[in-house]
């Protein structure tokens, strides 16, 4: 049950294939179906990092049993997908790591 959302403060002109890529660069990096992966995005957002306006975004990703000998990995590809696609520098992107309980997430009236 994967979830990502992007913020960012530039114009994603393709913002449905950005989504495309960040669903699948999601699953394939944490070894889960894609079938289980939701990714939202906001772009044109007010938004500032250390003092300006330039190109930036915050990401959040949130996975039942995300464990910390993946977030390394997930910083690296998800900072690289953004730099490719958007020109986002790397260092004005950050990333909020998230694991839940199963029992924390519902999904199709139940829970995980």
């Amino acid at each position: 049950m994967p979830y990502l959302h992007l913020h960012t403060n530039i114009e994603v002109e393709d913002i449905d294939g950005l989504l495309r890529d960040l669903s699948a660069e999601t699953a394939e990096a944490l070894g889960k179906p894609e079938s289980y992966v939701m990714v939202h995005g906001s772009d044109r957002q007010a938004m500032r990092f250390a003092g300006n306006d330039a190109p930036l975004a915050f990401i959040e990703l949130k996975s039942l049993g995300l464990g910390t000998d993946r977030t390394g990995v997930l910083s690296a590809r998800l900072c690289n997908l953004l730099q490719q696609r958007l020109g986002i520098d790397p260092s004005r992107i950050y990333i909020e790591f998230a694991a839940s309980e199963r029992a924390m997430w519902g999904w199709d009236r139940g829970t995980f």
